[in-house]
């Protein structure tokens, strides 16, 4: 497979063009593909835990300031955070230029869904994470969630942005495609929701950097590896303000910085990272870093195809 990389060019050398944010770690349902089935026993040292006010508003200033994304997903569900309306009313008053997010979609109503329809020049992308079309694969995915509950909450946001002639809200669904589904079901997850959302985004699974079981026999070698797009393109802020340069690191093993003692640019343009580019570049994922030499996540997320373009396809950017 031939792609075209883009190392650090123009803007994006100065600061990441997604800032992932982990406003809290805990989640209310317990999905099969995910560490929040069990974080007691999967995650290591886990324990509740909710950011801070001061960091929120110290990482929405810095995004503000550049101009780029700020993106809820690791690694709870971002509207259970203790201080969600709070945290979302102060980003879109200061105009954040785009805030997306990852939800399961059960409890995005009343007071939590009435912040984001407010009037402001922030772009907002809504990604209710579904996994299945009928609700006997939800239910075996999908772990204590209420599948009518969700989807009468999306079919209620929806109304509400017409009835209101919002144009600044898109509506992402996703699935992640795993052998609980059943046969053809992506395809018509894709049928059914493209008429009625503004993207449908499919997801290979992934067994969370060996935390998950395997569910596939993965043939492709390592030999065809391609430097990580992470490294080039986001950083991750966890609840407590340190920075790990890997979303997906629910063992928190690639922290490179703290807010208390630096910012976003900073760390984002700091040797640490430099180096682990340099490496990615020349293909040593062995040297690089004890994370990345077990990576088998790269096979995922593709250079020219990876959230910066569904944004992108989003907005017309």
């Amino acid at each position: 497979m031939q792609h075209k990389y883009d190392f650090q060019t123009g803007e994006d050398a100065l600061f990441p063009r997604i800032v992932h944010v982990e406003t809290t770690n805990v989640c209310n349902i317990k999905c099969i593909h995910c560490p929040q089935a069990d974080p007691y026993n999967l995650v290591p040292d886990y324990k509740p835990q909710h950011m801070s006010f001061n960091v929120w508003k110290k990482v929405v200033d810095e995004v503000t300031e550049y101009g780029h994304v700020l993106r809820l997903t690791p690694d709870g569900e971002p509207v259970l955070s203790n201080q969600w309306i709070e945290q979302m009313d102060y980003a879109l008053k200061n105009n954040v230029r785009l805030i997306t997010f990852n939800t399961n979609g059960l409890l995005l109503d009343g007071e939590r869904l009435e912040v984001l329809l407010q009037k402001t020049q922030s772009k907002i992308a809504i990604e209710f994470s579904l996994d299945a079309l009928w609700k006997t694969s939800y239910d075996r995915i999908r772990v204590g969630s209420d599948y009518n509950t969700v989807l009468r909450n999306i079919f209620n946001i929806k109304k509400k942005i017409g009835e209101r002639n919002i144009h600044n809200i898109k509506l992402l669904v996703s699935c992640v495609v795993q052998p609980e589904i059943e046969k053809n079901e992506y395809e018509l997850f894709e049928k059914f929701w493209t008429p009625i959302v503004d993207k449908v985004i499919k997801r290979r699974y992934v067994d969370t950097k060996g935390i998950m079981p395997k569910k596939y026999n993965d043939e492709s070698s390592d030999s065809n590896r391609w430097p990580c797009i992470v490294l080039f393109t986001r950083l991750v802020v966890t609840y407590d303000g340190t920075v790990r340069f890997c979303p997906d690191d629910w063992e928190k093993k690639t922290i490179i910085g703290n807010l208390a003692e630096t910012t976003i640019r900073k760390i984002w343009i700091g040797d640490t990272i430099k180096k682990l580019r340099t490496a990615h570049i020349n293909r040593d994922f062995v040297n690089s870093h004890a994370v990345c030499n077990k990576c088998t996540d790269w096979k995922v997320i593709e250079w020219g195809n990876d959230y910066t373009k569904a944004l992108n396809d989003l907005f017309g950017e």
